[in-house]
């Protein structure tokens, strides 16, 4: 008896390609909601780690959180002398450096540089800081790359002080203390970090939420901006977050 082989058809090999089609359309969303979930719990994981370590911070130094020279009213400064040995000396960074404040955490081995990288950014590079020794150094190499999260103004003017704003372990539990990158844009905008869909904060109190709008400090504060409007800023009182640094 001869054998019969037969072939797939034109029209079969078609119809098996569009189911694939079919297939790979609804797969796909729903793997990439997967991969940027999984990103979302990373970047928590990591503003948690921070958390942490401030508080630990905080119990060493008498309730201080992390900053270095302070001038009441100053201007704000970011990401200036990072090769100086000293953070606290006139020789090292700009008095009221937010990043250097931060810096002190990876200075005294208390948070890896990895930490402060958002796992999921397709506008920004982020990348951790390159510089070997950072117990040597008193700043991030390059802030808008090795910076993924925006923090409480270390540095409030005399009047926010005079208002209730204290940057220790005494702040309410509700106060936004950090959030992935602030947009820089003002008004009511979410981070950029998870392509404007909402932003992980990390609070006094050291739980981390997911949320999708930035209204979402004490009595609905704006965390990206003062109460001014104003991005980069002075807080106006003691609920008042100002997260930064703010994208350039």
């Amino acid at each position: 008896m001869s054998r019969i082989n037969r072939a797939f058809t034109v029209v079969e090999v078609l119809v098996v390609i569009g189911i694939i089609g079919v297939l790979m359309a609804i797969l796909l969303p729903t793997l990439e909601k997967a991969r940027e979930q999984g990103n979302v719990v990373k970047c928590a994981n990591n503003l948690r780690t921070i958390g942490q370590s401030i508080l630990i911070y905080s119990n060493e130094n008498h309730g201080s959180y992390p900053r270095t020279r302070y001038i009441p009213d100053a201007p704000l400064a970011f990401g200036t002398n990072p090769a100086s040995p000293d953070p606290f000396a006139a020789t090292g960074p700009v008095a009221n450096d937010v990043t250097a404040a931060l810096f002190l955490l990876v200075r005294d081995e208390r948070v890896p540089v990895e930490m402060f990288i958002c796992p999921y950014d397709d506008v920004n590079a982020w990348q951790p800081d390159p510089a070997p020794d950072a117990a040597s150094r008193s700043n991030f190499t390059d802030y808008r790359k090795n910076l993924g999260y925006s923090f409480a103004n270390p540095y409030p003017g005399t009047a926010a002080e005079d208002a209730g704003y204290t940057f220790t372990s005494h702040m309410r539990g509700a106060f936004a203390i950090a959030a992935d990158m602030n947009p820089g844009t003002g008004g009511i905008r979410n981070s950029e970090s998870h392509e404007d869909r909402g932003q992980n904060v990390l609070y006094a109190d050291g739980h981390v939420d997911w949320v999708t709008s930035p209204l979402v400090g004490i009595d609905n504060d704006n965390i990206y901006t003062a109460r001014t409007g104003a991005v980069v800023a002075s807080p106006v009182d003691g609920n008042d977050s100002v997260l930064l640094p703010a994208q350039p």
